[in-house]
C-alpha cells in the first residue's frame, strides 16, 4: 500500500502543479456545464417568444360573404388587414384574383407567406341550396409544414376561425347543433390531465442530459488517462519507473487511484454544476409551461454516484488502452473508436422508451447512461440505479486487474 501511495501522490502532484491542468479539471466543467444549461435556457425562451410574438400572414381566394361576415368579428379597428384572435393578430388578405393563389403558393414555398385557403366558387349558394346527397363544398388549404410558423398557423387557424365558422354554417343549417351531439367529452372536466409534471418534462431533459453528461465525462478521463499511462512511455520516464524495486501491480493501482481522485474530483465538479443549473433550467421551463417542475434531493444523489462510479469506470477502460500505445497520439487513436461506442450508446439511451429490465442495468455503460436518463424521468428503481453502480464499479475493477496483468509484459510496456 505504500508504494501505491508514493505512486499516487506522484501523478496528484504532476497534476496539480499544473495551472493549466487545474483550469481545464475542475474550473472549466463547471463554466461549461452552467453556460450550456443557461444557453438552453436562452434559446428555448427566445425561440417561445418568437412563435408568440409572430403575426401569421393569411391570403383568402373568393371568400364568401358569409366568412367575412363571420370575421367582422375579430377585425381590429381602423385597419384593413388585421384581426385579433385571441393572442394572435392575423395578417389576412382578401383576393377575388386566380393569379394570386399561385403566387401565394409560391410566397408559401419561399416563407413569406403562413398560409392560403381557398373557397370554392359560389360557397354561400351551395350551402344554402344543399340537399341531402349532394356534393359538398371543399375549402382548399396550402401551407408549408417545414416552416414553423406556416405549420403554426394552419393548425391555430382551423381550430380558432375555420372550425367555428363550420359549426355556425350547420346551426344556421339546422337549428339545433345537440341534435347532433350524442354525448360530450369532457366537456365540464377540468381535471382530465393526470400527471407528473417533474416526469412529463423530465422526458425532455432524460433524452439530452445524460448524454451529455456521458460525453463530458469521458472526454474529461480521456486525456488524463493517456498522458498518465501513454504519455510516460513517450517521455521514457515509465522504463525508469518498471525498474524501481515497486511491484507493477502498484504502480498500475497508484496511478489509477490517483486518475479515479481526480476524475472524481472533476466528475463532482461537473455533478456540483448540474445541481446548480438544471433547478434553473427547470425553473425557467417551468414559467414557460405552466408546470411546477422541481429536481428532488434524491434524484441529485442517484445522478452524482452514477457520475462518480461511472468515472471510475471510465478511467479503467482508457487506462486499459492507454497501456497497449507508444505515445499520446497513439494513446488516442486507440481510445477514440471507444468514445465512438460511449457517444453511439448515449444516442442509443436517446430514443430507447421507458421500461428497462434490471438485467439491462448491468450491461457496462449502457446500464449506467439508462439509469442517468430514468433519474431525470423517476422511472429509475432502487434496484436499478444500485445495479447500474455496481455495474460500473465490478467492471471498472475487472479492467483495472487486467491493466496490471499487462504492466508484467517487458514487450507491451517497454515496446520491445
Amino acid at each position: 500500500m505504500k508504494n501505491i501511495g508514493i505512486v499516487m501522490r506522484k501523478e496528484l502532484y504532476r497534476v496539480f502543479s499544473d495551472k493549466k491542468m487545474i483550469f481545464g479539471l475542475f474550473i472549466m466543467p463547471a463554466l461549461l456545464v452552467v453556460g450550456l444549461f443557461l444557453l438552453i435556457a436562452v434559446i428555448v425562451s427566445s425561440m417561445m417568444a418568437d412563435w408568440e410574438e409572430h403575426e401569421p400572414t393569411v391570403l383568402i381566394y373568393q371568400a364568401p360573404e358569409s366568412f367575412q361576415e363571420f370575421m367582422k368579428e375579430w377585425k381590429e379597428p381602423d385597419s384593413a388587414d388585421r384581426y385579433q384572435v385571441e393572442e394572435t393578430l392575423y395578417h389576412i388578405t382578401w383576393t377575388q384574383e386566380a393569379q394570386s393563389v399561385e403566387e401565394g403558393k409560391e410566397q408559401i414555398y419561399s416563407g413569406s407567406l403562413d398560409l392560403l385557403l381557398e373557397f370554392p366558387e359560389e360557397f354561400d349558394t351551395r350551402i344554402e341550396t344543399y340537399t341531402t346527397g349532394g356534393d359538398i363544398p371543399d375549402v382548399k388549404t396550402y401551407y408549408n409544414p417545414s416552416e414553423e410558423y406556416s405549420d403554426n398557423a394552419k393548425g391555430d387557424f382551423l381550430a380558432m376561425l375555420l372550425e367555428p365558422y363550420r359549426k355556425q354554417l350547420l346551426k344556421d343549417r339546422l337549428g339545433d347543433l345537440e341534435q347532433l351531439e350524442v354525448f360530450s367529452i369532457d366537456k365540464d372536466n377540468e381535471h382530465s390531465v393526470i400527471q407528473n409534471d417533474n416526469k412529463a418534462q423530465g422526458k425532455i431533459f432524460g433524452a439530452m442530459i445524460p448524454y451529455m453528461i456521458t460525453i463530458l465525462l469521458f472526454a474529461g478521463a480521456m486525456s488524463l488517462g493517456a498522458d498518465s499511462f501513454a504519455g510516460e512511455k513517450e517521455r521514457g520516464t515509465m522504463a525508469a519507473l518498471l525498474m524501481t524495486p515497486v511491484k507493477r501491480s502498484a504502480i498500475v493501482y497508484g496511478k489509477l487511484f490517483a486518475l479515479m481522485i481526480l476524475s472524481g474530483l472533476s466528475a463532482l465538479v461537473y455533478g456540483g454544476a448540474m445541481i446548480f443549473a438544471v433547478p434553473m433550467l427547470y425553473q425557467t421551463l417551468g414559467k414557460m409551461t405552466g408546470q411546477d417542475l422541481n429536481f428532488l434531493p434524491g434524484q441529485m444523489f442517484m445522478m452524482l454516484v452514477l457520475i462518480v462510479t461511472l468515472v471510475f469506470l471510465y478511467v479503467s477502460l482508457i487506462a486499459l488502452c492507454s497501456t497497449f500505445a507508444k505515445n499520446t497520439k497513439e494513446g488516442s487513436t486507440f481510445i477514440t473508436p471507444v468514445y465512438m461506442a460511449v457517444m453511439v450508446i448515449g444516442m442509443i439511451t436517446m430514443f430507447k422508451g421507458e421500461d428497462t429490465t434490471a438485467l439491462q442495468y448491468l450491461i457496462p455503460l449502457y446500464g449506467s447512461t439508462m439509469a442517468l436518463k430514468n433519474v431525470f424521468t423517476f422511472d429509475v428503481t432502487v434496484l436499478g440505479f444500485i445495479l447500474a453502480a455496481l455495474s460500473n464499479l465490478g467492471t471498472g475493477a475487472l479492467l483495472a486487474w487486467i491493466t496490471s496483468r499487462l504492466f508484467h509484459s517487458e514487450k507491451i510496456m517497454l515496446n520491445a
